[in-house]
């Protein structure tokens, strides 16, 4: 969401400079005094730049540093992706609102998986294969839920549990396994200068290089320690052990996580539901997983509410069908709504001026505006037309934002471009992604126009 930062390439990843951390350093300090939360992310294959992450309110600023020249890169501000970390961790409600709230959603979530599985076990293997496009869409959609949960089902259950054990612990005693527990390396020879604390940074970063065979994940600075800590890409279970240096004493320490057997448990859990280890492949296998788990609970929802419709069709009292109506309606919002409003925001993002200071403003309202009105829109067509309209509109123009993203980016931006050739392949994968999200939308609008048009043959 930030084109200015393309023409960095992965092989910066490994280049640090004392100029960079002196800078880091400095912007540190500078948040500080402004009683923010900061902390310092190092570069990696993914992200070839230093970050200085702040706290803003509910979300985290971030400003970015070349690693090799030490300058700050000025970029254009945007939500960028903590707005929806953001929204994921918390739904923007913060702590501990947020986190009570997505546990609560999390055991919800849980049992409505269960009774799901429990519903169908019984015709699971004898129906997963079999998918009939030309039955009744009531059918279709079954088919398509049924052979989609066999596969992806495990992993809805994994993200569901790992979620849930983020926060959970933290509630719930009875699920706070002991804390992570540091034990300091004994025969660990610190080697790095013993001198000013913002040039210690560069010293410290290459000693703990050393020690953990590859770049850190991120420096912790307190006024009594700093930590150079290990990149969670190296280890499955999240682990984090660091370099530590005492800025009283100036003694450096290498503190390695021995934790319990239940304590390991949940860093496994948190490294499985992260995904930062295993490198490209994993990811990807993880968002197929996430796309395969998203149509599944979609296709459950539709495949609810129809069914009970269909077999209360002859007998409905009008309070039954106003309920059906609604529902139908909020799905159109609540499966649309969300793909278009996070749609938006990369759109808004794209088109509002970079010198705009006010964009991240427009990128959230944006959002909001756009959820608001896909459920509006379900809702009138549901009860004064059909809700097939709405669904016909949204999965059109969603699916045309999709394809038409990729090629407005590249006008706007040529500088993409430049990334491609310098191996930095985000950008390409980001365009290569919505058009092959749009090109499956399409699929979907054609379907529902096929529907529609044999229902108003009849």
């Amino acid at each position: 969401m930030q084109p200015e930062l393309a023409r960095y390439t992965q092989a910066q990843s490994q280049t640090l400079s004392e100029q960079s951390m002196e800078t880091s350093y400095a912007l540190w300090q500078e948040n500080t005094e402004q009683k923010r939360f900061s902390f310092v992310v190092l570069p990696s294959e993914r992200y070839p730049f230093i970050h200085v992450l702040y706290s803003q309110g509910a979300l985290l600023n971030w400003q970015n540093i070349d690693p090799a020249t030490g300058k700050v890169i000025p970029t254009q501000s945007t939500v960028g992706g903590y707005f929806f970390d953001s929204l994921h961790n918390n739904l923007l409600m913060g702590h501990p609102v947020g986190e009570v709230v997505i546990i609560i959603l999390s055991i919800s979530f849980f049992l409505f998986i269960l009774s799901g599985f429990i519903i169908h076990l019984k015709h699971l293997w004898k129906e997963f294969f079999k998918v009939r496009p030309k039955a009744s869409a009531l059918r279709f959609v079954l088919d398509i839920h049924l052979g989609i949960g066999v596969f992806f089902l495990p992993f809805l259950l994994l993200m569901v549990i790992s979620g849930f054990l983020f926060y959970a612990p933290n509630y719930m005693s009875f699920l706070n396994a002991s804390p992570n527990h540091y034990v300091a390396v004994t025969d660990f020879q610190g080697k790095a200068k013993q001198d000013h604390t913002e040039q210690n940074l560069f010293s410290l970063v290459k000693e703990a290089k050393a020690t953990f065979n590859a770049m850190p994940g991120f420096i912790m600075i307190t006024p009594q320690q700093i930590h150079i800590v290990q990149s969670d890409v190296d280890q499955l279970a999240i682990m984090r052990n660091y370099v530590e240096l005492d800025r009283a004493s100036q003694k450096i320490s290498l503190q390695e996580n021995q934790p319990s057997a239940g304590r390991y448990f949940l860093n496994l859990m948190f490294g499985l539901h992260l995904t930062r280890a295993g490198g490209d492949v994993l990811r990807w296998v993880y968002f197929l997983a996430g796309i395969g788990s998203s149509i599944l609970v979609a296709t459950g929802l539709l495949f609810f509410s129809n069914k009970r419709r269909h077999f209360n069709k002859k007998h409905i009292s009008a309070r039954l069908l106003f309920f059906y109506k609604l529902v139908d309606g909020l799905h159109v919002g609540v499966i649309m709504g969300v793909l278009l409003a996070l749609l938006a925001v990369f759109w808004v993002n794209m088109l509002v001026p970079k010198q705009a200071i006010t964009k991240p403003f427009w990128e959230e309202l944006s959002f909001f505006i756009i959820f608001i009105l896909s459920f509006i829109e379900g809702i009138f067509y549901s009860f004064y037309s059909t809700v097939m309209k709405a669904w016909r509109h949204q999965v059109g123009l969603f699916a045309g934002l999709c394809l038409f993203m990729p090629i407005v980016k590249l006008i706007l931006f040529p500088e993409i471009l430049i990334s491609f050739l310098n191996e930095n392949f985000v950008y390409a994968m980001i365009s290569i992604v919505f058009i092959l999200i749009g090109i499956s939308f399409v699929f979907v609008y054609g379907y529902l126009n096929k529907k529609n048009n044999l229902k108003g043959n009849k």
